[in-house]
């Protein structure tokens, strides 16, 4: 209904804004930091569904980056 297409469209803003306020080139966020921080603005999403959010936000410019060590993702560059 329509709690879920508020969710999805409000839901990749809010990752977005998660990259642009507290990753940069050193520090990065976690699958389930990304989780944490959507359920503390009452929005759900299953990875599959972060992963999809990510991949829209690279096409869409933004520079995530995935650092494999650390398993973090972040905002290499703006």
């Amino acid at each position: 209904g329509r709690v879920m297409e508020k969710n999805v469209r409000l839901r990749v803003l809010y990752v977005m804004e998660l990259f642009v306020q507290q990753t940069d080139a050193e520090n990065g966020v976690t699958m389930q930091e990304i989780l944490d921080w959507l359920a503390d603005h009452n929005l759900t999403g299953e990875r599959k569904s972060i992963y999809e959010d990510i991949h829209a936000l690279k096409e869409f410019g933004l520079d995530i980056q995935y650092t494999q060590s650390d398993k973090t993702y972040r905002l290499a560059s703006r």
